[in-house]
């Protein structure tokens, strides 16, 4: 379901009354103006791409002793599969935990913050985050399986890389319309998926945070029980409001 345009404006009033962080950042507008702030003016993502492709390379150069092969594609797909289960669980159980951490404090913080504003990670912890993956997955096989290593490193990072994406998009001002007939008609899949990511996580940030965790795919909440009725949540909240009055 779309979240109706009252939200967004819900979205627009709170960033433009609490404090002019936004502004300071510049927040994108346009996918132009997010494509270059993602991929030239912030470090991080263009090192990870860069790191990825080098992966890549190393894996071609392979291709003369171990060829592709189904059990690889199947490592891929894995990879990919497992960054997505990692990253709704990671989120509601550790970035939402009932107990104290440095992460939880972190995404308190971004929960804090006007909703429109630059959410990228930075280069460290991207880096880092990519790497431990890598050197986490060669301990688990033989040397001679190391272009299994390569080609999952290559899954779940480029799975990574989407979702930072996804991630600092959905909480720019660039809306799924802002695109020309013809490049809707193209690209009217991906724009689908962009739209039920965007609403989503603006249910989470300006509903209620204990629902609608997932992001990547946004059907994880409904296998997980975690996408109510958004009605009955306002409704329940108005009524504990009332509560207290």
């Amino acid at each position: 379901m779309r979240i109706p345009s009252h939200q967004e404006d819900i979205a627009t009033t709170t960033t433009t009354t609490q404090t002019t962080t936004t502004d300071d950042q510049l927040v994108p507008s346009t996918w132009s103006q997010a494509l270059h702030h993602f991929f030239l003016k912030d470090i991080g993502p263009p090192l990870v791409l860069l790191t990825i492709s080098g992966f890549i390379y190393t894996r071609f150069q392979l291709l003369s002793t171990t060829p592709f092969s189904i059990t690889e594609l199947a490592i891929f797909s894995s990879s990919i599969l497992l960054w997505w289960g990692q990253e709704y669980v990671f989120h509601r159980v550790l970035l939402h935990s009932p107990f104290k951490w440095i992460g939880k404090s972190i995404h308190a913080a971004h929960h804090d913050k006007n909703y429109f504003h630059i959410s990228i990670d930075p280069p460290a912890l991207l880096l880092g985050w990519l790497f431990t993956a890598h050197f986490l997955i060669k301990a688990l096989l033989l040397p001679q399986y190391y272009h299994f290593c390569l080609t999952a490193t290559i899954g779940y990072s480029l799975a990574g890389l989407v979702y930072e994406w996804s991630h600092y998009i959905v909480h720019t001002k660039v809306k799924p319309h802002q695109l020309s007939l013809v490049e809707r008609t193209i690209l009217q899949p991906i724009m689908r998926g962009y739209a039920k990511m965007r609403d989503n996580h603006i249910r989470h940030h300006l509903i209620d945070d204990r629902y609608w965790y997932a992001f990547s795919v946004v059907e994880m909440d409904d296998l997980f029980g975690t996408n109510p009725n958004v009605r009955d949540v306002k409704r329940e909240i108005r009524r504990s409001r009332e509560g207290f009055q």
